[in-house]
């Protein structure tokens, strides 16, 4: 006699306890996002909250002295990546981000991260973007005038030049002359002297490097001379500056737009 075998499935079950590591889910953890400046972050691996399905925070904020600033918050879960990228707007730099794991963009996190996270972009004329040579540029004098200014040409080694003007001597160890040519229209205001406006500085690795030197004669034009600018009209010639050599790579022209204020700084490219 064959006998017929007969399998019977059993049903076997495993009763986990709750709150144990097989029932845990990623928990959704928050990481604080604040911009400075005209641009926006795109965040890939989160979302941001009151974004909808968007994933790119804008913000239109000027950075001053008092920086106005964007701030949003972004949800990802726990044990994930978040890739955060700085775009600028138009004309402007992207400057730095704190608050990452890695300084360059993009900005790279793992969550759960630690502190807030934060995008920084400049606008032109910052001494991180300066103003191209040949840019003109409208600012505000602290005498509540208003100047057009153009940095045409510089020359930073310009002690051959400088010292072919009658009454200059060569320039002491270390140091060098530079020549700056500019063009400067005063668009509105009462008469103004024509050196009234030489707040304009180099700066280099120390905020101020040099003034236009007093006893440095430049080649004709010279811009810082006697006489009077009107409203309407322009003016063009050149400024003599004493510098540190060891300095010379790293010169701007910098111009007050109101004084005592240092955000509202334009900076001026010489190269």
């Amino acid at each position: 006699m064959i006998l017929g075998a007969v399998l019977v499935a059993a049903s076997v079950s495993v009763v986990v306890p709750v709150g144990s590591s097989a029932t845990k889910r990623a928990q959704p953890y928050s990481v604080k996002l604040t911009i400075k400046g005209h641009g926006y972050v795109d965040v890939a691996g989160g979302r941001i909250v009151g974004m909808g399905k968007k994933h790119v925070f804008p913000c239109t904020a000027f950075p001053t002295a008092n920086a106005v600033a964007c701030h949003a918050t972004i949800k990802a879960s726990t044990g994930k990546h978040l890739s955060l990228r700085a775009v600028v707007a138009s004309g402007w730099k992207f400057a730095s981000w704190k608050g990452c794991h890695s300084t360059t963009n993009p900005c790279k996190l793992s969550i759960p991260h630690t502190g807030a996270v934060t995008a920084t972009f400049v606008p032109p004329g910052n001494r991180l973007s300066p103003y191209a040579l040949g840019t003109p540029v409208t600012w505000s004098h602290p005498s509540n005038a208003a100047w057009r200014m153009t940095v045409n040409s510089a020359t930073i080694n310009a002690n051959t030049q400088v010292e072919a003007v009658n009454g200059n001597v060569p320039p002491p160890a270390g140091q060098q002359y530079t020549l700056v040519n500019l063009s400067v229209t005063l668009l509105s205001g009462s008469p103004t002297p024509r050196n009234y406006f030489l707040g304009g500085l180099l700066a280099a690795t120390r905020k101020w490097a040099s003034i236009p030197n007093q006893s440095c004669t430049p080649p004709s034009p010279d811009l810082g001379s006697a006489g009077v600018v009107n409203s309407g009209q322009t003016e063009t010639g050149n400024l003599c500056f004493l510098i540190f050599t060891s300095e010379a790579s790293k010169l701007m022209l910098t111009a007050d737009d109101e004084k005592g204020v240092p955000a509202k700084d334009l900076w001026f490219a010489l190269r």
